[in-house]
């Protein structure tokens, strides 16, 4: 009996620790953050949300409200109490942050550097973590690859958009979008998803959703939605000269 109540003990205690390990407080670094960046002559408002899973991989994403920039992924997270560092591969100048935590891990504070410039930055925990990734690309089919363009008429504005579509190496598809009248560079479309004949793809750094069609005629009829605006866009197979 005695050789028994041991061997209980044991196993128990055994228990016991095994959740202790489980039950390890989170990294201070994981929470929704919330912020300045101090760039010259004003404060951009960012929001930035870091998550540890059970196998100790980090996720995160980035946010600017006031642009309509949403939930750009975050990577290279790397945390060291107190320093944590982060870099937004999806946002322009592919901006890399290093910053400490207070004591208290309810601040973290540091410099943002894009272009070599350094831009501080100040962000306060307001709870806890909402990171939300962009899901996985449907596969590519022919019918939608290659370069497309339409013209969005936004209050009497005549807005060229090109879309381009390829296969990734596993066949899923990727691409950018390009608003030729403003800046003429390439954005990054997050994810692509077609269901038979319908299109949709999102571009979080400008907050803009395209849902469409692909019709008999070869063109995709849809609208182009960002922020509380929805406007209706035709896609058509580009020109040999659109480069």
């Amino acid at each position: 009996m005695m050789r028994r109540a041991g061997s209980a003990r044991l196993l128990a205690g055994l228990i016991l620790a095994s959740l202790g390990v489980l039950a390890q407080p989170a990294s201070k670094a994981s929470g929704h953050w919330e912020g300045t960046l101090e760039a010259p002559n004003q404060k951009v408002g960012i929001v930035v949300d870091l998550s540890k899973s059970a196998a100790g991989l980090w996720t995160g994403s980035f946010s600017i409200p006031q642009a309509n920039t949403r939930d750009i992924p975050v990577e290279k997270i790397s945390v060291e109490d107190p320093v944590v560092r982060f870099v937004v591969p999806g946002f322009p100048g592919s901006p890399s942050f290093e910053g400490k935590l207070s004591a208290d891990g309810m601040s973290l504070a540091g410099t943002a550097t894009a272009r070599n410039t350094p831009i501080p930055f100040q962000l306060k925990r307001t709870g806890e973590a909402k990171v939300n990734l962009p899901p996985p690309s449907s596969v590519l089919p022919k019918d939608f690859e290659g370069t497309w363009e339409g013209t969005l008429d936004a209050n009497g504005n005549q807005l060229r958009i090109v879309v381009k579509l390829a296969p990734a190496t596993n066949g899923a598809a990727t691409g950018a979008l390009i608003s030729v009248d403003q800046g003429n560079q390439p954005i990054p479309i997050d994810t692509i998803t077609i269901k038979g004949r319908q299109l949709k793809f999102e571009v979080r750094l400008v907050g803009g959703t395209f849902l469409g069609a692909l019709g008999a005629n070869g063109e995709i009829s849809g609208n182009w939605s960002q922020g509380p605006n929805s406007l209706p866009l035709t896609l058509k197979r580009a020109a040999a000269s659109t480069p």
